[in-house]
């Protein structure tokens, strides 16, 4: 029996009661496995709502993984979706050790990446991880910044609490508890200088003598520097079409476990709802760390952004996230959601780094949250890039026909475009660039390691990452064309 009781005068939408009835019933295991759901038609009819709002929730619950629908005959509740939330019968719940056994500094040589050379502008850029340099409201942002310097009170330009400016860190538990269902209370939030500052202060959880990071296979290769970087001692786990391969989990329990759950980097698939738990009981049995990089979610294209893994458990989760994605790089600002066992921990790491973030940058980008820009421009960009992926994806088909499968695409920056017969080898990509195409294969971010599998690793050997943010519509037609051209005249 499905009870779901509406508030039409609530504030949450009345598609957001119904998928959180509904994800509650079946997370508590009210709603068991294989059970049938009723349809869209009826449902809505017994709940006096349009059934647009219904098809609305069960898109975004089937998103997530939490259902799955079966054609013509209807939708249906997922094995492995119930979580529970109390001590697992017989497993110690201590919290995992939060002395850090050292401080470590990363190397000075930088990797050559795309992030530290201008690319010609004679190229066509389909970059990943940069978003739309011309959309970043440069002048409602510098606006804020000249009434803020304005009217500071000068104590505020002291030293600082090392974990961020307080009005910026309530800005972000409201914001990120709104859109992201994260629970971070501002005292459990720390306020970093990007995303690549808070991995570099994760590193120093790790005892490296005799302890271990679990990463995702393919990763990106700038969390691979980082850690790398710190001595860190780091083990692959594959990902195939639903995220990190849960099965292939080691017996020998990491320190820290990486992922990007809601829209996996590079190949863009979501890690559903049963794996999650999976995950999550491992890490509670082991005592670890998941570490959930939340890097461009917001940018989902069809329904709601994913929920994150930390609303699951705020106790084993480490939630990362960046405005470097989302508004602009050169803020180099971003965030952690600690655990409580670990913030001390942290503070201290943060303090030994460079005592606090920027102060100034931290109180105007409060404010940019407070007034609503944030809100608004990922609305405009979400638009922009929707028109340049559909555009993109056009492109594609047109001139590579059913030579292709283009996947990772429901969400953020890029998409992956698989060839069914081709590798991309160094001759054929040095081919690619003197056509003047700047592009990253899959193959880039893949680690080999003991779990590796043929057709993963063929899947990132056929496949290219085509990054759409900071490229406009009449670049992206050129850029395919360019790419056309370039495997028409690939010789071997």
């Amino acid at each position: 029996m499905l009870y779901i009781e509406i508030k039409r005068n609530h504030h949450l939408t009345l598609s957001k009661q119904v998928y959180l009835a509904i994800k509650s019933a079946i997370l508590e295991g009210t709603l068991k496995p294989n059970t049938k759901l009723p349809s869209s038609r009826s449902l809505s009819k017994s709940l006096s709502i349009s059934r647009n709002v219904v098809v609305e929730s069960y898109e975004q619950l089937i998103a997530e993984g939490y259902i799955f629908s079966k054609e013509g005959s209807g939708t249906y509740i997922s094995q492995g979706a119930c979580y529970q939330k109390q001590p697992i019968e017989g497993i110690s719940q201590t919290a995992p050790h939060t002395t850090a056994p050292h401080v470590s500094t990363p190397h000075t040589t930088a990797p050559k990446t795309d992030l530290m050379y201008q690319i010609p502008k004679s190229m066509v850029s389909f970059r990943t991880g940069l978003p739309n340099l011309g959309s970043i409201p440069i002048k409602k942002w510098g606006k804020l910044y000249q009434e803020l310097t304005a009217t500071i009170n000068p104590e505020i330009l002291d030293y600082q609490n090392t974990r961020g400016m307080y009005r910026l860190r309530y800005q972000l538990s409201l914001y990120l508890k709104r859109v992201r269902g994260v629970d971070a209370p501002p005292e459990n939030i720390l306020v970093t200088n990007g995303a690549a500052q808070a991995f570099s202060i994760l590193c120093n959880l790790v005892n490296i003598n005799k302890e271990y990071v679990l990463v995702e296979n393919p990763i990106s290769h700038g969390i691979v520097h980082t850690l790398k970087s710190h001595s860190i001692p780091i083990k692959a786990i594959p990902v195939d079409k639903n995220g990190l391969m849960t099965e292939y989990l080691p017996s020998k329990p990491p320190r820290l476990i990486l992922t990007t759950p809601s829209h996996q980097f590079p190949t863009g698939v979501v890690l559903p709802i049963n794996r999650r738990i999976e995950l999550i009981n491992y890490a509670r049995k082991h005592h670890a760390y998941i570490v959930e990089d939340d890097y461009d979610s917001e940018f989902r294209f069809e329904g709601s952004p994913i929920q994150s893994m930390q609303s699951l458990d705020p106790s084993h989760v480490v939630y990362v996230g960046t405005f470097s994605k989302i508004l602009s790089p050169a803020l180099r600002l971003g965030y952690v959601v600690m655990p409580s066992s670990i913030i001390s921990v942290l503070d201290n790491y943060k303090y030994i780094n460079d005592l606090h973030s920027p102060i100034l940058e931290q109180l105007t980008m409060a404010r940019f949250i407070e007034k609503g820009y944030l809100d608004y421009h990922i609305r405009k960009t979400k638009a922009i890039y929707l028109r340049r992926k559909t555009h993109l994806s056009d492109c594609l088909s047109k001139a590579f026909s059913d030579k292709i499968i283009i996947s990772g695409d429901s969400c953020g920056m890029h998409l992956i475009v698989s060839f069914k017969n081709t590798t991309f080898n160094s001759k054929l990509l040095e081919h690619i660039k003197k056509n003047l195409v700047y592009i990253t294969p899959v193959n880039a971010h893949y680690i080999p390691s003991e779990n590796e599998l043929p057709s993963i690793k063929k899947f990132c050997d056929s496949s290219l990452i085509l990054g759409y943010g900071n490229t406009d519509i009449d670049d992206i037609t050129l850029g395919v064309q360019r790419l056309q051209n370039a495997l028409n005249s690939f010789v071997i």
